[in-house]
């Protein structure tokens, strides 16, 4: 999905969700971990953001009053991927984490080609109107050589 502008909207539906990383700490974990945007690895003791994931309570759960969401084994930023999302989330974009998914710098920087992209448009309005219809001839109206 990559970068976008606005919220994420209703997490009804959802296999999991996540909140906004927590702030810069270092990892105090028995082990190293994984970072879960660009795949580089967290030493212990080097800072890095917890990111916290929960998912729905089932019945069961609901019943016993354990609450409508349920905590599962958390992900970890490393200081830079952390930095990234914190400016991404000040300045109002929503990114995608996790396995699969493209890391942060891969997001913003296709939302930067895809905004030159946009610019290019904006500064040149006809770039895409070559006087040519879809068959490859020349529109109505337009002067010129057909061949």
């Amino acid at each position: 999905m990559g970068l976008t502008c606005g919220v994420y909207g209703d997490i009804d539906g959802a296999d999991w969700w996540l909140y906004e990383p927590s702030d810069e700490v270092p990892l105090v974990t028995k082990r190293s971990r994984k970072c879960c945007s660009c795949d580089g690895k967290i030493s212990v003791g080097e800072t890095a953001r917890k990111v916290r994931r929960f998912r729905p309570a089932t019945d069961w759960e609901e019943c016993r009053g354990l609450g409508d969401e349920v905590e599962i084994a958390a992900w970890y930023l490393c200081e830079i991927c952390g930095d990234l999302s914190e400016s991404l989330t000040e300045l109002g974009f929503c990114y995608d984490l996790g396995d699969g998914q493209e890391s942060l710098q891969q997001q913003i920087a296709q939302y930067r080609g895809d905004e030159a992209v946009d610019r290019e448009r904006l500064i040149t309005p006809n770039a895409e109107f070559r006087g040519e219809d879809a068959a490859g001839g020349r529109s109505p109206g337009t002067t010129g050589s057909t061949t």
